[in-house]
């Protein structure tokens, strides 16, 4: 008994193959050719699948492969040496779970789903159509006899145009942002340098955009992603950890904060020399912040100081502050003006 696990409707298992074409062989004797063919297996960096110009059908169906990966990396290769993408298909399996055959396809095998035309909400032009419901393929079987991976089914042919060679990395299934140009990116980041002059720059360095191997999008994603992880705790524990270290590197700079459930200032105001998030808005939490910014500051006292009308905001600045000029806010000054008059 065996399980199918699907990719959707373009690449189910026709229905109308035959028994014999989709049954795995029950054989369970190892023939000399399959022993031949195992001891030819390389080691597991795949080296041996790196030359496949010229290789005809019947070659391809003579390979034998470790693994479902070392087939599909395989493919990758051929598609890469001829120009076309790669994706993997639908698979089968055992009655014990695992993966007994799988389907690698052509980048544009299938068709859109017709679904996506119809929509009567979209708001959005559909991207250009890439699929052309191309039949290549190449379909792999695990012989249990021989444990090892061999090739059913393999069509070369394909109804659409092959990308040139100088392109061909460029092919989304190839696209691939290299370890070095990671770490060049992540380095001229750290100096303040935006990604579109970091791309610029690779750019002009390698020949040309269509020579970096990756695009810009790509590059975008990788820099999102970066930022993510490094806030993968939290933006406050982030915020928090960032002033730390500013502090422990700058002797004019200083980070001070209470351990407790804080909340976060909603009115996206900007400040000069520091900001205070507290708990509530209470007398002891203003004055709080009050007195923490006067040490920051060097007990310098500033000129003069515009709050709101918040009354718990005067009583702290009239306690902490008593001798400074306080005027309140001509925003909300006139805020309260025009909401307290018929005009």
């Amino acid at each position: 008994m065996e399980c199918y696990g699907g990719m959707g409707k373009a690449n189910s298992l026709s229905p109308d193959k035959s028994e014999n074409d989709l049954c795995l062989s029950n054989n369970n004797v190892v023939d000399e050719n399959d022993l031949r063919k195992i001891e030819l297996l390389s080691d597991e960096d795949g080296r041996e699948y790196g030359y496949v110009t010229g290789l005809t059908a019947e070659d391809i169906m003579k390979k034998v492969f470790r693994s479902e990966e070392r087939a599909y990396e395989f493919y990758g290769k051929l598609g890469k040496c001829n120009g076309f993408g790669v994706r993997k298909g639908d698979y089968a399996k055992d009655e014990d779970g695992s993966v007994v055959r799988r389907r690698f396809f052509c980048n544009r095998a299938g068709l859109r789903d017709g679904k996506h035309y119809n929509r009567l909400d979209r708001k959005r032009c559909h991207r250009p159509e890439t699929r052309t419901n191309c039949q290549a393929l190449m379909f792999v079987y695990l012989d249990k006899g021989s444990s090892v991976w061999k090739v059913r089914k393999v069509i070369l042919e394909h109804n659409h145009e092959l990308i040139p060679t100088g392109m061909v990395h460029m092919i989304r299934s190839f696209r691939a942002i290299s370890g070095s140009a990671k770490a060049h990116m992540d380095g001229m980041h750290t100096y303040g340098l935006p990604t579109s002059k970091i791309l610029g720059y690779m750019a002009g360095i390698a020949g040309g955009y269509s020579s970096l191997g990756f695009t810009k999008k790509d590059a975008y994603n990788y820099m999102d992603r970066s930022k993510r992880a490094k806030v993968v705790d939290g933006d406050m524990n982030a915020v928090i950890v960032y002033l730390e270290s500013k502090a422990a590197t700058d002797p004019m700079s200083m980070a001070r904060y209470n351990l407790i459930v804080e909340g976060s200032n909603n009115h996206k105001q900007t400040t000069i020399f520091g900001f205070g998030l507290v708990l509530d808005e209470t007398i002891s939490s203003y004055k709080w912040m009050l007195e923490n910014l006067l040490e920051v500051m060097c007990r310098k006292l500033p000129s003069i100081v515009v709050t709101d009308g918040d009354e718990s905001m005067i009583a702290a600045v009239r306690e902490v502050l008593p001798r400074e000029t306080h005027r309140l806010c001509a925003w909300h000054l006139q805020k309260n003006v025009t909401s307290n008059t018929n005009e």
